[in-house]
Order: structure tokens, then C-alpha cells, then sequence
């Protein structure tokens, strides 16, 4: 494949390479922003993005370990068991020892938990209309397409 002057701009081993030509900055940036505007619309109903991120993971997987939470949040598995007590305390989730291995913890929304999830995506889907409001299927789906190959790529 041959390489053109942007892609070797955003090579960091590029002397031309700046934060403004790297795809990583932009992405970063946007993710920090994302959470922000998430957090402040989240704060009131006393729910975050890590929680977000573990109600939504639950309600498509239904019961799920801690570890494959983890994995489909991009996060440490400590940090998770800690997020999943927490949200246990706060009655969202509840956790039960596997029945095919007693090393497993496993997890599922609790009747509060799934009431959060409708709460969640309204105040997420404020967020995600500011976004994307002027950006056509096209665009979104060729972006998607993007994100899942460089995600793919580092995995």
C-alpha cells in the first residue's frame, strides 16, 4: 500500500508529525469531549459513562462475566469487579457465582438497573443528536466501518 503525506504525517516517527495531523489526538479529544458532555447530562440522575457503558453491555448480553464486560468496555478487569460492587450496592446490578465455574462472576441487571438504562438513553441521545445531527448515514457508516478497522488492527 503505498503511504502519501498525510499518512506519514500522522506516523508520530515522522518529523512532520504534529498533534493536529494525528489521528489519535483528534480521536482523543473527541472521546474526552464525548464524556464530558456525557457526564454533565449523567450527573443529575447520578449515573456516569462507566455505568452507561455496563448497563447498555448488559442489556445486550442479558448475563455476562465480569471479564467479558471488561473486555467489551476496553477495561482493566480490577477496575470493572470494583464499577460492578459498586453499581451491585447501588441496586443496578446483581452478581451470582457461575454454575460452570466457581471462578466466574457473573452479572445482569437488576428491575432498577433496566429502569436506568431509559433514563440513560434519553440523556444520551441528546448527546448523540448534537453530534450527529448534520452527518448523513453514509458518512456514519463509512466512519464505523473506520473505527472497527483501526480497533481491529490494534487488537
Amino acid at each position: 500500500m503505498k503511504r502519501g503525506k498525510i499518512w506519514k504525517q500522522a506516523d508520530p516517527t515522522d518529523p512532520a508529525f504534529s498533534p493536529q495531523t494525528s489521528p489519535f489526538f483528534h480521536l482523543s479529544r473527541l472521546v474526552g469531549l464525548y464524556h464530558l458532555r456525557m457526564d454533565a447530562h449523567l450527573k443529575p440522575i447520578g449515573m456516569d459513562v462507566p455505568r452507561w457503558r455496563v448497563i447498555n453491555i448488559l442489556y445486550e448480553h442479558e448475563i455476562a462475566a465480569i471479564s467479558t464486560i471488561a473486555d467489551l468496555a476496553v477495561t482493566r478487569v480490577s477496575t470493572m469487579t470494583k464499577l460492578i460492587y459498586r453499581m451491585e450496592r447501588e441496586g443496578l446490578t446483581q452478581t451470582s457465582v457461575s454454575s460452570q465455574d466457581g471462578r466466574v462472576t457473573e452479572v445482569r441487571l437488576t428491575e432498577k438497573g433496566r429502569a436506568a438504562l431509559d433514563l440513560v438513553r434519553a440523556k444520551a441521545g441528546l448527546i448523540f443528536q448534537r453530534a450527529f445531527h448534520d452527518i448523513p448515514d453514509s458518512e456514519m457508516e463509512h466512519m464505523m466501518q473506520l473505527i472497527k478497522k483501526i480497533y481491529d488492527n490494534i487488537y
